[in-house]
């Protein structure tokens, strides 16, 4: 019934632009909505902000494509969805009634007109019931899970004065200027690929393959929750540690993008790079840089992101650049500097954000011929 929604509007918004030239608005469709509402009594029955959580939903998609060409990326133009490509119900305007905490604050129950009522187990009491801002239903391959936001306020830990710089790598996922090192993350795909098989053995549209594919749905979520779990260990410790905060400011989406070229044009060493580009992904560099800033924010802690060019090249003793080493050991031939590559890396990270004041380190000479920290640029949050 939502899908049928979702692809009424889209079709809508598709014809008025190709017959007409013109573009139809959010608010337009829910004046349309209202209207369909007043006639059809099935959705009469539904609560009206789920279903304008659905032309919510397509006017975003609407606006990231038009985002994306302006930007000169691939467009990726929004597409019909069938029912089981549609597994999210969002209220536009969540009510503070729709969550019904039990008198003991154990369990829960969310009530929405038109669908059916869902109990949840409540691992820790929830906020007021004032502060909801946003529910959202998401059908996963166990069951129902609800995502709720409640607005709260900063807590800011006791003031610190460390500072600390990030380099992240595929070797160790995450060096510190401090010598420290997060190891890599290992990803046992045994299971996984045993999984995959299976499904590749079903027939297809058969109810084997069905459960096979919800089996395989389920190990997928799994690591990606252990994992989850992992990167807030780290970056809670991180933020707890020091008061600021500095790391590099990466395109993933560049670094992980395939080396295979075309058939005129093809590309060298694939299989290497498909191997880094899978390491890259699988050591979630994105997602500790997010769990760190706005864990940062909230905690009153100062976060920086630098330009990470040169960083891995250029001594953090003397400043002077050296060719890229094969080696762990980055030595300078220079100043005799010898540390770890990737704390050398952290530590130059560290000072381009805040300088060598900011970062509690003594003054370094001047770099003579080479670039200065203002040339290769930082940005702050």
């Amino acid at each position: 019934m939502l899908n049928t929604l979702y692809n009424a509007a889209l079709q809508e918004r598709r014809d008025a632009y190709r017959m007409q030239g013109q573009s139809v608005s959010l608010y337009e469709q829910n004046t349309q909505l209202t209207v369909i509402r007043s006639e059809q009594p099935e959705w009469a029955a539904l609560d009206v902000n789920v279903a304008r959580g659905v032309l919510r939903r397509l006017d975003r998609a609407m606006n990231a494509f038009f985002r994306r060409v302006k930007a000169g990326q691939k467009p990726g133009f929004p597409r019909f969805r069938p029912v089981s490509r549609f597994q999210c119900i969002e209220p536009a305007q969540p009510r503070p009634g729709m969550v019904k905490v039990s008198p003991g604050g154990r369990k829960a129950r969310i009530c929405i007109k038109g669908l059916p009522s869902i109990e949840l187990r409540l691992k820790r009491p929830l906020p007021g019931s004032k502060a909801l801002k946003s529910l959202r239903l998401v059908k996963r391959p166990n069951g129902w899970y609800a995502d709720l936001v409640y607005e709260a306020g900063k807590k800011p830990l006791p003031e610190c004065s460390g500072a600390v710089g990030i380099d992240m790598g595929v070797n160790n996922r995450m060096a510190l200027s401090t010598g420290e090192m997060v190891e890599r993350r290992e990803v046992d795909r045994t299971r996984e690929a045993r999984f995959r098989q299976a499904v590749s053995r079903r027939r297809k549209g058969s109810n084997r393959r069905r459960k096979a594919v919800r089996t395989l749905a389920r190990e997928t979520r799994r690591n990606a929750v252990r994992n989850r779990n992992e990167c807030h260990k780290v970056t809670t410790e991180i933020v707890r540690r020091f008061g600021r905060i500095a790391v590099e400011k990466l395109a993933i989406a560049n670094m992980t993008r395939s080396a295979g070229g075309t058939v005129e044009q093809p590309g060298k060493n694939v299989a290497a790079k498909s191997g880094l580009n899978r390491e890259i992904l699988a050591n979630t560099w994105g997602l500790l840089r997010n769990q760190l800033a706005y864990k940062a924010e909230w905690a009153g802690r100062e976060f920086a992101e630098v330009n990470p060019r040169y960083t891995s090249r250029e001594c953090s003793q003397c400043g002077q650049t050296t060719p890229q080493s094969e080696y762990r050991t980055y030595a300078c031939g220079v100043c005799g500097h010898v540390a770890d590559r990737d704390t050398n890396a952290a530590v130059n990270v560290l000072l381009r954000a805040f300088g060598p004041t900011g970062a509690g380190m003594p003054l370094r000479p001047l770099r003579g011929e080479n670039r200065s920290v203002s040339d290769l640029g930082y940005s702050r949050i």
